[in-house]
């Protein structure tokens, strides 16, 4: 059984890449699989050969009733008898309204996918948003069960553009390794920490869609606004997936250490716990899993509530930091103030380069400090980078949204 959902067109490919739906292996839940030209030993796809079949990803959950008293009507065939998650499939309605596909109900898979004007982008959502926030799942999830007869559920995450270079890619072997994302680029270190924006402008929306739900808030670029129009990809979102990409692929034996900036005392002005006595080796128990768990929380509570931009305290840690020797350090805005706390200017970038470069010829071992500007030119992050042997890139709406692989 294959039900398509979407397509992917690959630049290497005459025909596109479907995927849909299946049961899973225990027929116990569903599957996202994969129809397309196979990829052969040297990663290269083959179009001479017939297309194939793949699961994607293995272990969709089933949506569970969401009336209070559980009583909810369960799907029938013509015989009149519940139907197979099979059935269910065969009947599931897979058509995109606008942007997304149809609300996902009691039985059905709990995958929801949303696509934005464009098509370049595909983002698994909420697969039903009138569920109340507070008592059932706000995203697609898998439900894993064990030997023990016990369901593990596990929130699923994935945005993916329509770029040749949103990969994740390693080369060579696991000792070393390079690792390219769209944002953190040239990962080969095995001592690294980085340092994130957690401000509300990381609320500003990158990728309209063009279909309306709940009112929700965003940061215009001047000021916060309430809107309709939904939003297939903020900031936040693209630094969320960029970075849990990244975690995921890191090898066991490489140190992290993650910490979000806004202002002291806000939201998102803090240390993950696992590295808040310095470096933790992200391939021991939990680890991964847990830093996965920060990043996706910068996105909870409402963006008015993050704070602003202050990322001092966290650019100090890093160059104190001995043990470490690269740093990724994203942000989407001029800082709020200098670092004495007084009105930040034009004239601060060289004395805080400066101050920073120094540091740095102070230290054990210099610290690469990598910049990334999300949304802006940012001359003194290109500066500091310049001047501490890392890498600047600067990402705008255009860098996500055109050069596409399509």
């Amino acid at each position: 059984m294959f039900k398509p959902i979407f397509g992917i067109k690959m630049a290497e490919l005459n025909t596109p890449v479907l995927y849909g739906l299946s049961v899973n292996s225990n027929k116990a839940g569903y599957a996202l699989m994969r129809c397309g030209a196979p990829l052969s030993l040297d990663g290269r796809y083959s179009e001479t050969e017939d297309p194939f079949i793949a699961k994607a990803i293995e272990d969709i959950g089933v949506m569970k009733c969401t009336k209070p008293e559980g009583d909810c009507e369960h799907l029938t065939n013509n015989e009149g008898d519940i139907k197979s998650l099979r059935e269910v499939i065969e009947g599931l309605d897979v058509t995109f309204t606008a942007d997304s596909t149809p609300v996902r109900t009691f039985m059905e898979p709990a995958l929801g996918v949303m696509t934005d004007k464009k098509r370049k982008l595909v983002k698994f959502i909420d697969p039903n948003p009138n569920n109340d926030a507070e008592k059932f799942e706000t995203e697609s999830y898998l439900e894993a069960l064990s030997a023990a007869r016990t369901i593990t559920r596990y929130p699923l995450y994935l945005a993916a553009f329509a770029r040749a270079d949103k990969r994740i890619e390693h080369y060579g072997d696991d000792s070393n390794g390079v690792l390219n994302g769209a944002y953190f680029r040239n990962v080969k270190s095995k001592r690294i920490r980085f340092l994130v924006d957690g401000s509300g402008s990381m609320s500003a929306c990158i990728l309209w869609g063009s279909t309306y739900g709940d009112w929700k808030i965003y940061w215009s670029g001047s000021y916060y606004f309430w809107s309709r129009q939904n939003c297939a990809l903020t900031r936040m979102e693209s630094m969320q997936t960029e970075l849990t990409s990244l975690l995921t692929a890191l090898s066991p034996d490489t140190k992290v250490s993650l910490q979000s900036f806004s202002s002291p005392g806000r939201k998102n002005h803090k240390v993950w716990e696992q590295s808040s006595n310095g470096l933790v080796k992200i391939g021991n128990d939990g680890v991964r899993e847990s830093a996965i768990a920060f990043v996706n929380s910068l996105n909870n509570d409402r963006p008015t509530k993050w704070g602003g931009t202050y990322p001092w305290e966290g650019l100090d840690a890093s160059f104190k930091d001995n043990e470490s020797d690269t740093l990724y350090f994203l942000s989407d805005g001029e800082p709020n103030a200098d670092r004495m706390g007084g009105s930040w200017q034009t004239n601060d970038y060289d004395p805080t380069v400066t101050y920073y470069s120094n540091f740095n010829n102070t230290r054990e071992q210099v610290l690469k400090t990598n910049t990334i500007a999300l949304g802006l030119e940012s001359p003194w992050m290109e500066k500091l980078s310049a001047n501490t042997t890392g890498d600047h890139l600067q990402i705008d709406k255009d860098y996500v949204t055109t050069n596409s692989s399509q």
